[in-house]
Protein backbone atom coordinates (compact mmCIF):
# COMPACT_ATOMS: atom_id res chain seq x y z
CA UNK A 1 0.00 0.00 0.00
CA UNK A 2 1.30 3.44 -0.90
CA UNK A 3 2.35 5.54 2.10
CA UNK A 4 -0.20 8.27 2.73
CA UNK A 5 1.32 11.64 3.37
CA UNK A 6 -0.05 14.47 5.35
CA UNK A 7 -1.17 17.76 3.93
CA UNK A 8 -0.88 21.06 5.71
CA UNK A 9 -2.71 24.15 4.51
CA UNK A 10 -2.13 27.64 6.04
CA UNK A 11 -4.08 30.59 5.51
CA UNK A 12 -4.48 33.92 7.31
CA UNK A 13 -2.15 32.60 9.97
CA UNK A 14 -4.43 29.58 10.53
CA UNK A 15 -3.17 26.01 10.27
CA UNK A 16 -5.52 23.70 8.42
CA UNK A 17 -4.35 20.14 8.86
CA UNK A 18 -5.94 17.18 7.09
CA UNK A 19 -5.16 13.46 6.87
CA UNK A 20 -1.94 11.88 8.08
CA UNK A 21 0.41 13.41 10.61
CA UNK A 22 3.52 12.11 12.37
CA UNK A 23 5.95 12.42 9.48
CA UNK A 24 8.03 15.18 8.00
CA UNK A 25 6.02 17.78 6.09
CA UNK A 26 7.11 17.25 2.52
CA UNK A 27 8.05 20.19 0.24
CA UNK A 28 5.13 19.33 -2.06
CA UNK A 29 2.77 20.11 0.81
CA UNK A 30 4.68 23.18 1.92
CA UNK A 31 4.25 24.50 -1.63
CA UNK A 32 0.59 25.12 -0.85
CA UNK A 33 1.36 26.46 2.60
CA UNK A 34 3.59 29.19 1.18
CA UNK A 35 1.34 29.84 -1.85
CA UNK A 36 -1.80 30.61 0.13
CA UNK A 37 -0.98 34.03 1.54
CA UNK A 38 -3.34 36.67 2.90
CA UNK A 39 -3.83 40.31 2.02
CA UNK A 40 -1.47 42.54 3.98
CA UNK A 41 -1.40 46.32 3.97
CA UNK A 42 -2.73 49.33 5.83
CA UNK A 43 -5.69 49.38 8.20
CA UNK A 44 -7.61 51.34 5.56
CA UNK A 45 -7.32 48.58 2.93
CA UNK A 46 -7.80 45.73 5.44
CA UNK A 47 -10.96 47.43 6.72
CA UNK A 48 -12.19 47.38 3.12
CA UNK A 49 -11.78 43.61 2.90
CA UNK A 50 -8.42 43.88 1.14
CA UNK A 51 -9.73 45.49 -2.08
CA UNK A 52 -6.96 47.47 -3.71
CA UNK A 53 -6.56 46.52 -7.37
CA UNK A 54 -8.39 49.57 -8.71
CA UNK A 55 -7.80 51.91 -5.75
CA UNK A 56 -4.74 54.12 -5.52
CA UNK A 57 -3.08 56.50 -3.14
CA UNK A 58 -2.47 53.96 -0.37
CA UNK A 59 0.79 52.48 0.92
CA UNK A 60 -0.64 49.01 0.18
CA UNK A 61 -0.28 49.73 -3.55
CA UNK A 62 3.49 49.23 -3.25
CA UNK A 63 3.01 45.48 -2.74
CA UNK A 64 -0.31 44.83 -4.52
CA UNK A 65 -0.92 46.96 -7.63
CA UNK A 66 1.97 49.42 -8.02
CA UNK A 67 -0.07 51.42 -10.53
CA UNK A 68 -1.79 52.89 -7.46
CA UNK A 69 1.41 54.83 -6.71
CA UNK A 70 0.55 57.02 -9.70
CA UNK A 71 -2.29 58.52 -7.66
CA UNK A 72 0.06 60.14 -5.16
CA UNK A 73 0.74 63.88 -5.33
CA UNK A 74 2.72 64.03 -2.06
CA UNK A 75 5.21 61.83 -0.25
CA UNK A 76 4.11 59.65 2.65
CA UNK A 77 5.40 57.44 5.46
CA UNK A 78 3.28 55.05 7.54
CA UNK A 79 3.41 52.08 9.90
CA UNK A 80 0.80 49.45 10.80
CA UNK A 81 1.04 47.30 13.94
CA UNK A 82 -1.30 44.31 14.30
CA UNK A 83 -2.60 42.25 17.23
CA UNK A 84 -3.79 38.71 16.43
CA UNK A 85 -6.15 36.70 18.65
CA UNK A 86 -6.44 33.06 17.55
CA UNK A 87 -9.08 30.75 19.04
CA UNK A 88 -9.34 27.11 17.96
CA UNK A 89 -11.93 24.59 19.11
CA UNK A 90 -11.75 20.85 18.45
CA UNK A 91 -13.94 17.76 18.65
CA UNK A 92 -12.26 14.33 18.77
CA UNK A 93 -13.86 10.98 19.61
CA UNK A 94 -16.62 12.69 21.56
CA UNK A 95 -14.36 15.05 23.51
CA UNK A 96 -13.89 18.78 22.96
CA UNK A 97 -10.89 21.03 23.43
CA UNK A 98 -9.82 24.60 22.77
CA UNK A 99 -6.72 26.77 22.56
CA UNK A 100 -6.10 30.50 22.29
CA UNK A 101 -3.06 32.55 21.37
CA UNK A 102 -2.35 36.27 21.21
CA UNK A 103 0.50 37.78 19.21
CA UNK A 104 1.66 41.30 18.35
CA UNK A 105 3.52 42.01 15.12
CA UNK A 106 4.29 44.69 12.56
CA UNK A 107 1.90 44.16 9.67
CA UNK A 108 3.06 46.89 7.32
CA UNK A 109 5.43 49.81 7.10
CA UNK A 110 6.44 51.84 4.12
CA UNK A 111 7.41 55.07 2.47
CA UNK A 112 6.39 56.73 -0.79
CA UNK A 113 8.60 59.35 -2.45
CA UNK A 114 6.54 61.45 -4.83
CA UNK A 115 7.84 63.19 -7.98
CA UNK A 116 4.77 64.45 -9.81
CA UNK A 117 4.55 67.52 -11.98
CA UNK A 118 2.46 70.56 -11.25
CA UNK A 119 -0.89 70.83 -12.99
CA UNK A 120 0.46 74.01 -14.59
CA UNK A 121 3.08 72.03 -16.54
CA UNK A 122 1.75 71.17 -20.01
CA UNK A 123 1.64 67.61 -21.33
CA UNK A 124 -0.02 64.35 -20.39
CA UNK A 125 2.85 62.93 -18.38
CA UNK A 126 2.23 63.80 -14.71
CA UNK A 127 5.21 62.00 -13.18
CA UNK A 128 5.02 59.28 -10.56
CA UNK A 129 6.17 57.90 -7.22
CA UNK A 130 8.61 55.37 -5.84
CA UNK A 131 7.48 53.19 -2.95
CA UNK A 132 9.16 50.83 -0.50
CA UNK A 133 7.20 48.67 1.92
CA UNK A 134 7.31 45.71 4.28
CA UNK A 135 4.24 43.42 4.53
CA UNK A 136 3.50 40.37 6.63
CA UNK A 137 1.60 38.06 4.25
CA UNK A 138 1.45 34.95 6.48
CA UNK A 139 1.52 34.60 10.25
CA UNK A 140 2.21 31.02 11.31
CA UNK A 141 1.89 31.58 15.08
CA UNK A 142 -0.84 29.23 16.23
CA UNK A 143 -1.63 26.33 18.55
CA UNK A 144 -4.02 23.37 18.18
CA UNK A 145 -4.97 20.77 20.78
CA UNK A 146 -7.35 17.84 20.70
CA UNK A 147 -7.88 14.80 22.91
CA UNK A 148 -10.18 11.78 23.15
CA UNK A 149 -10.47 8.11 24.16
CA UNK A 150 -10.08 5.45 21.47
CA UNK A 151 -11.28 1.85 21.98
CA UNK A 152 -10.71 0.59 18.42
CA UNK A 153 -7.17 1.43 17.26
CA UNK A 154 -4.01 3.33 18.11
CA UNK A 155 -0.72 4.57 16.68
CA UNK A 156 0.89 1.14 17.12
CA UNK A 157 -1.75 -0.29 14.77
CA UNK A 158 -0.68 2.27 12.19
CA UNK A 159 3.02 1.41 12.59
CA UNK A 160 2.37 -2.32 12.21
CA UNK A 161 0.31 -1.82 9.08
CA UNK A 162 2.94 0.52 7.65
CA UNK A 163 5.67 -2.06 8.31
CA UNK A 164 3.73 -4.89 6.70
CA UNK A 165 2.60 -2.82 3.72
CA UNK A 166 6.19 -1.81 2.94
CA UNK A 167 7.81 -5.20 3.73
CA UNK A 168 9.96 -3.24 6.13
CA UNK A 169 13.00 -4.51 7.94
CA UNK A 170 14.83 -2.95 10.84
CA UNK A 171 16.81 0.00 9.48
CA UNK A 172 14.48 0.77 6.57
CA UNK A 173 12.37 3.50 8.21
CA UNK A 174 13.37 5.68 11.15
CA UNK A 175 9.76 5.79 12.41
CA UNK A 176 9.71 2.01 12.81
CA UNK A 177 13.23 1.95 14.26
CA UNK A 178 12.18 4.36 17.00
CA UNK A 179 9.22 2.13 17.85
CA UNK A 180 11.48 -0.90 17.97
CA UNK A 181 14.20 0.61 20.17
CA UNK A 182 11.62 1.94 22.63
CA UNK A 183 9.95 -1.54 22.81
CA UNK A 184 6.66 -0.56 21.16
CA UNK A 185 7.41 -2.93 18.27
CA UNK A 186 9.16 -6.22 17.67
CA UNK A 187 10.41 -7.36 14.30
CA UNK A 188 9.25 -10.90 14.93
CA UNK A 189 6.33 -12.80 16.48
CA UNK A 190 5.77 -16.32 17.85
CA UNK A 191 3.30 -18.80 16.38
CA UNK A 192 1.17 -19.83 19.38
CA UNK A 193 0.60 -23.34 18.01
CA UNK A 194 4.11 -24.33 16.91
CA UNK A 195 6.31 -21.91 18.85
CA UNK A 196 8.06 -20.95 15.61
CA UNK A 197 9.44 -17.44 15.11
CA UNK A 198 7.67 -15.61 12.28
CA UNK A 199 9.37 -12.91 10.20
CA UNK A 200 6.84 -10.14 10.72
CA UNK A 201 6.33 -7.09 12.89
CA UNK A 202 4.40 -7.42 16.14
CA UNK A 203 3.84 -5.75 19.51
CA UNK A 204 3.42 -7.06 23.03
CA UNK A 205 1.33 -4.02 23.96
CA UNK A 206 -2.40 -4.63 24.33
CA UNK A 207 -4.53 -3.35 21.48
CA UNK A 208 -7.34 -0.88 22.32
CA UNK A 209 -10.71 -2.34 23.36
CA UNK A 210 -13.56 -1.28 25.60
CA UNK A 211 -11.66 -2.90 28.47
CA UNK A 212 -8.29 -1.42 27.49
CA UNK A 213 -9.00 2.12 26.20
CA UNK A 214 -6.32 4.51 24.99
CA UNK A 215 -6.39 8.23 25.74
CA UNK A 216 -5.00 10.05 22.70
CA UNK A 217 -4.01 13.71 22.46
CA UNK A 218 -1.97 15.97 20.24
CA UNK A 219 -0.69 19.51 20.56
CA UNK A 220 0.59 21.31 17.46
CA UNK A 221 2.51 24.55 17.88
CA UNK A 222 3.61 26.57 14.88
CA UNK A 223 5.55 29.82 14.74
CA UNK A 224 7.15 32.13 12.24
CA UNK A 225 5.98 34.32 9.39
CA UNK A 226 6.14 35.00 5.67
CA UNK A 227 7.17 38.58 4.92
CA UNK A 228 7.41 40.56 1.69
CA UNK A 229 9.69 43.50 0.90
CA UNK A 230 8.72 45.53 -2.18
CA UNK A 231 10.31 48.28 -4.22
CA UNK A 232 7.88 49.72 -6.77
CA UNK A 233 7.23 52.62 -9.10
CA UNK A 234 3.92 53.98 -10.38
CA UNK A 235 3.34 56.61 -13.06
CA UNK A 236 0.45 58.82 -14.18
CA UNK A 237 -0.65 59.82 -17.67
CA UNK A 238 -3.13 62.69 -17.70
CA UNK A 239 -4.92 61.38 -14.56
CA UNK A 240 -6.53 58.75 -16.79
CA UNK A 241 -3.99 55.99 -17.17
CA UNK A 242 -1.76 54.70 -14.37
CA UNK A 243 0.90 52.03 -14.65
CA UNK A 244 3.26 50.40 -12.17
CA UNK A 245 5.91 47.76 -11.74
CA UNK A 246 7.72 46.40 -8.72
CA UNK A 247 10.17 43.84 -7.40
CA UNK A 248 9.37 41.75 -4.33
CA UNK A 249 11.62 39.79 -1.97
CA UNK A 250 9.81 37.26 0.22
CA UNK A 251 11.34 35.74 3.36
CA UNK A 252 9.97 32.65 5.12
CA UNK A 253 10.61 31.45 8.66
CA UNK A 254 8.45 28.47 9.64
CA UNK A 255 8.64 26.12 12.62
CA UNK A 256 6.24 23.27 13.39
CA UNK A 257 6.30 21.26 16.64
CA UNK A 258 3.99 18.32 17.37
CA UNK A 259 3.49 16.37 20.56
CA UNK A 260 1.36 13.26 20.01
CA UNK A 261 0.82 11.03 23.05
CA UNK A 262 -1.18 7.98 24.10
CA UNK A 263 -2.00 7.17 27.72
CA UNK A 264 -2.84 3.53 28.47
CA UNK A 265 -5.25 2.21 31.09
CA UNK A 266 -3.78 1.59 34.61
CA UNK A 267 -3.39 -2.20 34.26
CA UNK A 268 -1.45 -1.99 31.01
CA UNK A 269 2.23 -2.92 30.85
CA UNK A 270 2.72 0.39 28.98
CA UNK A 271 1.98 3.62 30.82
CA UNK A 272 2.29 6.12 27.96
CA UNK A 273 4.38 7.19 25.00
CA UNK A 274 4.95 10.48 23.20
CA UNK A 275 6.02 11.14 19.64
CA UNK A 276 7.72 14.51 19.24
CA UNK A 277 8.46 16.19 15.91
CA UNK A 278 10.11 19.46 15.03
CA UNK A 279 10.57 20.92 11.57
CA UNK A 280 12.25 24.24 10.74
CA UNK A 281 12.02 25.72 7.24
CA UNK A 282 13.80 28.92 6.23
CA UNK A 283 13.85 30.43 2.78
CA UNK A 284 13.85 33.44 0.52
CA UNK A 285 12.05 34.10 -2.76
CA UNK A 286 11.68 36.73 -5.45
CA UNK A 287 8.85 37.86 -7.73
CA UNK A 288 7.76 40.80 -9.89
CA UNK A 289 4.58 42.83 -9.89
CA UNK A 290 2.94 44.64 -12.84
CA UNK A 291 -0.29 46.59 -12.97
CA UNK A 292 -2.43 49.25 -14.63
CA UNK A 293 -5.40 51.35 -13.54
CA UNK A 294 -7.64 53.18 -16.00
CA UNK A 295 -10.10 55.99 -15.20
CA UNK A 296 -12.55 56.05 -18.16
CA UNK A 297 -14.78 58.57 -16.37
CA UNK A 298 -14.17 60.65 -13.26
CA UNK A 299 -16.21 58.37 -10.98
CA UNK A 300 -14.93 54.99 -12.18
CA UNK A 301 -11.56 53.22 -12.05
CA UNK A 302 -10.67 49.76 -13.37
CA UNK A 303 -7.46 47.93 -12.50
CA UNK A 304 -5.53 44.80 -13.45
CA UNK A 305 -2.53 43.39 -11.60
CA UNK A 306 -0.23 40.47 -12.43
CA UNK A 307 2.19 38.92 -9.94
CA UNK A 308 4.74 36.51 -11.36
CA UNK A 309 5.39 33.10 -9.77
CA UNK A 310 7.60 33.39 -6.70
CA UNK A 311 10.86 31.44 -6.92
CA UNK A 312 11.96 30.27 -3.45
CA UNK A 313 15.06 28.55 -2.12
CA UNK A 314 14.56 26.62 1.16
CA UNK A 315 16.57 24.87 3.83
CA UNK A 316 14.52 22.25 5.69
CA UNK A 317 15.59 20.67 9.01
CA UNK A 318 13.71 17.88 10.79
CA UNK A 319 14.07 15.96 14.03
CA UNK A 320 11.82 13.48 15.84
CA UNK A 321 11.86 11.31 18.96
CA UNK A 322 9.85 8.57 20.66
CA UNK A 323 9.66 8.41 24.45
CA UNK A 324 8.00 5.42 26.17
CA UNK A 325 7.21 4.96 29.86
CA UNK A 326 6.49 1.45 31.16
CA UNK A 327 4.67 0.23 34.24
CA UNK A 328 6.19 -2.14 36.77
CA UNK A 329 4.12 -5.01 35.35
CA UNK A 330 6.20 -4.76 32.17
CA UNK A 331 9.16 -6.31 34.00
CA UNK A 332 7.06 -9.33 34.89
CA UNK A 333 5.76 -9.60 31.32
CA UNK A 334 9.15 -9.40 29.65
CA UNK A 335 11.20 -11.07 32.35
CA UNK A 336 14.33 -9.75 33.99
CA UNK A 337 15.73 -8.00 30.93
CA UNK A 338 17.76 -5.10 32.39
CA UNK A 339 17.64 -3.27 29.05
CA UNK A 340 13.90 -2.95 29.30
CA UNK A 341 13.46 -1.36 32.74
CA UNK A 342 12.22 2.23 33.11
CA UNK A 343 11.49 4.63 30.28
CA UNK A 344 13.17 4.79 26.88
CA UNK A 345 14.01 7.58 24.45
CA UNK A 346 15.02 7.24 20.80
CA UNK A 347 15.85 10.29 18.65
CA UNK A 348 16.34 10.88 14.92
CA UNK A 349 17.94 13.88 13.23
CA UNK A 350 17.66 14.04 9.44
CA UNK A 351 20.21 15.81 7.27
CA UNK A 352 19.05 19.27 6.15
CA UNK A 353 17.23 19.22 2.81
CA UNK A 354 17.78 22.00 0.28
CA UNK A 355 15.20 22.54 -2.47
CA UNK A 356 13.38 25.19 -4.49
CA UNK A 357 9.65 25.88 -4.76
CA UNK A 358 7.93 27.92 -7.45
CA UNK A 359 4.55 29.14 -6.21
CA UNK A 360 1.86 30.05 -8.77
CA UNK A 361 1.25 33.41 -10.40
CA UNK A 362 -1.65 35.64 -9.34
CA UNK A 363 -3.95 37.67 -11.56
CA UNK A 364 -6.21 40.33 -10.03
CA UNK A 365 -8.91 42.51 -11.55
CA UNK A 366 -10.84 45.22 -9.76
CA UNK A 367 -13.36 48.00 -10.24
CA UNK A 368 -14.24 50.99 -8.06
CA UNK A 369 -17.12 53.45 -8.30
CA UNK A 370 -16.89 56.79 -6.50
CA UNK A 371 -19.92 58.70 -5.25
CA UNK A 372 -18.20 62.03 -5.83
CA UNK A 373 -16.70 62.95 -2.43
CA UNK A 374 -19.15 60.90 -0.35
CA UNK A 375 -17.33 57.58 -0.64
CA UNK A 376 -16.94 54.59 -2.93
CA UNK A 377 -17.56 50.89 -3.38
CA UNK A 378 -14.87 48.57 -4.74
CA UNK A 379 -14.55 44.91 -5.68
CA UNK A 380 -11.69 42.55 -6.64
CA UNK A 381 -11.48 39.06 -8.05
CA UNK A 382 -8.27 37.04 -7.92
CA UNK A 383 -7.31 33.97 -9.96
CA UNK A 384 -4.71 31.54 -8.57
CA UNK A 385 -3.91 28.06 -9.89
CA UNK A 386 -2.41 26.17 -6.94
CA UNK A 387 -1.84 23.08 -9.10
CA UNK A 388 0.99 24.91 -10.89
CA UNK A 389 3.33 24.98 -7.90
CA UNK A 390 6.59 23.11 -8.55
CA UNK A 391 9.26 21.60 -6.29
CA UNK A 392 12.83 20.96 -7.47
CA UNK A 393 16.09 19.79 -5.94
CA UNK A 394 19.52 18.69 -7.11
CA UNK A 395 19.52 15.89 -4.52
CA UNK A 396 15.94 14.56 -4.62
CA UNK A 397 13.61 13.62 -7.48
CA UNK A 398 10.31 15.44 -6.85
CA UNK A 399 8.57 14.35 -10.06
CA UNK A 400 6.02 12.27 -8.12
CA UNK A 401 5.41 15.13 -5.70
CA UNK A 402 4.76 17.54 -8.58
CA UNK A 403 2.27 15.07 -10.06
CA UNK A 404 0.52 14.98 -6.68
CA UNK A 405 0.39 18.78 -6.60
CA UNK A 406 -1.25 18.80 -10.05
CA UNK A 407 -3.82 16.24 -8.94
CA UNK A 408 -4.57 17.45 -5.40
CA UNK A 409 -4.99 21.18 -6.03
CA UNK A 410 -6.91 23.33 -8.49
CA UNK A 411 -7.32 26.89 -9.75
CA UNK A 412 -9.65 29.10 -7.72
CA UNK A 413 -11.30 32.49 -7.79
CA UNK A 414 -11.02 34.59 -4.61
CA UNK A 415 -13.29 37.57 -3.95
CA UNK A 416 -12.94 40.87 -2.11
CA UNK A 417 -15.57 43.57 -1.64
CA UNK A 418 -15.44 46.80 0.34
CA UNK A 419 -16.87 50.27 0.68
CA UNK A 420 -16.11 53.58 2.37
CA UNK A 421 -18.39 56.40 3.50
CA UNK A 422 -16.92 59.85 4.10
CA UNK A 423 -18.11 62.47 6.57
CA UNK A 424 -15.76 65.41 6.43
CA UNK A 425 -12.43 64.23 7.87
CA UNK A 426 -13.92 60.94 9.10
CA UNK A 427 -14.20 57.60 7.27
CA UNK A 428 -16.35 54.53 7.90
CA UNK A 429 -15.47 51.25 6.13
CA UNK A 430 -16.62 47.66 5.79
CA UNK A 431 -15.51 44.71 3.70
CA UNK A 432 -15.64 40.97 2.98
CA UNK A 433 -12.88 38.65 1.77
CA UNK A 434 -13.41 35.09 0.55
CA UNK A 435 -10.59 32.62 -0.18
CA UNK A 436 -11.84 29.51 -1.98
CA UNK A 437 -11.04 25.90 -1.10
CA UNK A 438 -7.86 25.00 -3.05
CA UNK A 439 -8.45 21.23 -3.12
CA UNK A 440 -9.39 19.54 -6.37
CA UNK A 441 -12.62 17.55 -6.61
CA UNK A 442 -14.16 18.99 -3.44
CA UNK A 443 -17.74 20.18 -3.33
CA UNK A 444 -17.69 21.47 0.26
CA UNK A 445 -16.12 24.66 1.60
CA UNK A 446 -14.09 22.99 4.35
CA UNK A 447 -10.91 24.94 3.68
CA UNK A 448 -12.50 28.15 2.42
CA UNK A 449 -11.63 31.19 4.53
CA UNK A 450 -14.18 33.94 5.13
CA UNK A 451 -13.06 37.27 6.56
CA UNK A 452 -15.39 40.07 7.67
CA UNK A 453 -13.93 43.50 8.34
CA UNK A 454 -14.86 46.98 9.49
CA UNK A 455 -12.88 50.13 10.05
CA UNK A 456 -12.82 53.82 10.82
CA UNK A 457 -10.39 56.56 9.86
CA UNK A 458 -9.49 60.19 10.21
CA UNK A 459 -7.88 62.26 7.42
CA UNK A 460 -6.11 65.59 7.91
CA UNK A 461 -3.95 67.54 5.46
CA UNK A 462 -0.62 66.10 6.64
CA UNK A 463 -1.69 63.30 8.98
CA UNK A 464 -4.04 60.33 9.02
CA UNK A 465 -4.91 57.42 11.26
CA UNK A 466 -6.99 54.31 10.59
CA UNK A 467 -8.28 51.39 12.63
CA UNK A 468 -9.65 48.07 11.37
CA UNK A 469 -11.11 44.93 12.91
CA UNK A 470 -11.03 41.60 11.00
CA UNK A 471 -12.76 38.35 11.89
CA UNK A 472 -11.78 35.20 9.96
CA UNK A 473 -13.33 31.74 10.19
CA UNK A 474 -12.67 28.37 8.59
CA UNK A 475 -12.77 24.67 9.38
CA UNK A 476 -10.31 21.81 9.09
CA UNK A 477 -9.73 18.21 10.11
CA UNK A 478 -6.78 16.43 11.68
CA UNK A 479 -5.96 12.72 11.82
CA UNK A 480 -2.99 11.60 13.96
CA UNK A 481 -2.54 8.48 11.80
CA UNK A 482 -4.23 6.52 9.01
CA UNK A 483 -5.96 3.16 9.48
CA UNK A 484 -6.23 0.91 6.44
CA UNK A 485 -9.90 -0.22 6.16
CA UNK A 486 -8.65 -3.74 5.37
CA UNK A 487 -7.44 -4.01 8.97
CA UNK A 488 -11.07 -3.93 10.16
CA UNK A 489 -10.18 -2.25 13.45
CA UNK A 490 -12.40 0.78 13.15
CA UNK A 491 -12.09 3.97 11.13
CA UNK A 492 -9.26 6.47 11.10
CA UNK A 493 -9.83 8.82 14.06
CA UNK A 494 -10.37 12.40 12.90
CA UNK A 495 -10.52 15.65 14.86
CA UNK A 496 -12.84 18.38 13.58
CA UNK A 497 -11.29 21.77 14.20
CA UNK A 498 -12.92 25.19 13.95
CA UNK A 499 -10.62 28.17 13.58
CA UNK A 500 -11.38 31.78 14.43
CA UNK A 501 -8.99 34.71 14.20
CA UNK A 502 -9.54 38.26 15.35
CA UNK A 503 -7.17 40.96 14.13
CA UNK A 504 -6.88 44.52 15.38
CA UNK A 505 -5.02 46.73 12.92
CA UNK A 506 -3.89 50.30 13.48
CA UNK A 507 -2.18 52.59 10.95
CA UNK A 508 -0.66 56.00 11.43
CA UNK A 509 0.74 57.98 8.49
CA UNK A 510 2.27 61.35 7.66
CA UNK A 511 2.33 63.21 4.35
CA UNK A 512 5.13 65.58 3.41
Amino acid sequence: MKTIRKLILISTGIILVIIHANAQIFPSELALTFSRTYQGGSARILGLGGVNTSLGGDITSVSTNPAGLGFYNRSEISLTPVINFNTNTSSYLGSSGNTSLTRFNMGNLGVVVNNTKSDQVPGGWKGGSFGFSFNRINDFNNEIFYSGTNVENDYIDYLLNFADANDAELGDFYTLDMGYYTFLLNDFSIDQDTGDTLAMWDSFVEFPTEDSPVRQSERIITSGSQNKWDLSYGGNFNDRFYFGLGLGIVTVSYENEKYYSEQRYPESILNNYTLYERQIVDGVGVNANLGIIVRPINTLTVGINYTTPTAYSFTDEYETSMHTVWNASADEFYGDDPNFEGDHLEETFLDPLIYTISTPMRLNAGISYFFNKSGFISGDIEWVDYSRAKVRSNDVDFSVDNQEISGMYRSVINYRLGGEYRMGIFRIRAGFNYQSDPRAGQSDMLLAVQTYSAGIGLRKKSFYTDFAYLYSTTEGTRAPYIIDPAQEIGPTPVADINYAQNRLVFTVGFMF
